[in-house]
């Protein structure tokens, strides 16, 4: 980190990020380690207690220019990342990890490969107003609470399953209780010709209507892109969603793999 104090980091102007433009033309999408940054330094500081306004004293800047770091629309500098980090407490392993995400050029696409990964991911879902996942497997972890969600599988997800019979079955069962639980919506893609199911992640269109996507490469990776580099990902899931079955063929379909793999068990 540059500087020790208040003071040093106040006098820093705002940095900009390098290669603004994306294929020749002017970007309008923000750097996505920018959001990942914002979303870290957001659910930190409000772990710690602070307001805006008093994160934004202690960086001696506007309240409005902390808002607009922690929602991605402005560019972090490391001094100012890693003061607020710490006057937040963020430990030193994820200090050094969120070091690693920040770049000085303006990207789409970052992998975040840290022991921390699934926290920084976690606070990016903490911001959704909404998430669209598709996914040819069955999820190994809890999807998020608080926005609604919706999960777009293929047929061959139930054919699969996860590890082993009994497991599955209990994971099946689980997906079917939330989504009678109205947390969670599902729908089953039947691969053909014409619309065939592409796992593109998990599309998170954040509280100020930013769209990131995170695509997990379990168990070692999670990829983040936006902008020009990940465009097509909406197109396709609105092209299988428009494609997959009803909400309620696609539960009975759950039910009755549910109940197969049950039975294997």
């Amino acid at each position: 980190m540059t500087g020790s104090s208040p003071g040093d980091v106040r006098e820093l102007l705002p940095p900009a990020k390098r290669g603004p433009s994306c294929e020749g033309d002017l970007c309008r999408d923000t750097s996505v380690d920018g959001v990942i940054a914002g979303a870290v330094l957001r659910a930190a500081r409000e772990r710690a207690g602070f307001s805006p306004a008093r994160a934004a004293a202690c960086l001696g800047l506007p309240e409005t220019r902390i808002r607009r770091l922690e929602a991605g629309r402005a560019t972090w500098s490391h001094a100012h990342a890693f003061f607020l980090a710490r006057c937040y407490g963020l430990a030193d392993e994820d200090l050094d990890e969120l070091e690693e995400l920040l770049a000085p050029e303006h990207r789409h696409v970052v992998v975040d490969a840290g022991a921390g990964r699934y926290r920084r991911l976690a606070a990016v879902e903490a911001r959704a107003a909404r998430i669209r996942v598709a996914s040819r497997t069955v999820p190994q972890r809890r999807l998020p609470d608080g926005c609604p969600v919706t999960l777009l599988w293929d047929e061959i997800a139930l054919e699969c399953g996860y590890v082993d019979a009994p497991r599955t079955a209990a994971r099946l069962n689980d997906l079917a209780t939330m989504i009678d639980a109205g947390m969670l919506h599902f729908r089953l893609l039947i691969p053909d010709f014409t619309v065939w199911s592409e796992p593109v992640g998990a599309e998170l269109t954040l509280d100020n209507a930013t769209v990131v996507f995170a695509d997990e490469q379990l168990p070692l990776t999670v990829t983040y892109s936006n902008g020009t580099k990940a465009g097509w990902k909406t197109s396709s899931l609105d092209r299988q969603l428009a494609a997959a079955l009803s909400p309620e063929d696609s539960l009975a379909a759950l039910h009755r793999a549910a109940t197969q793999w049950g039975d294997r068990a």
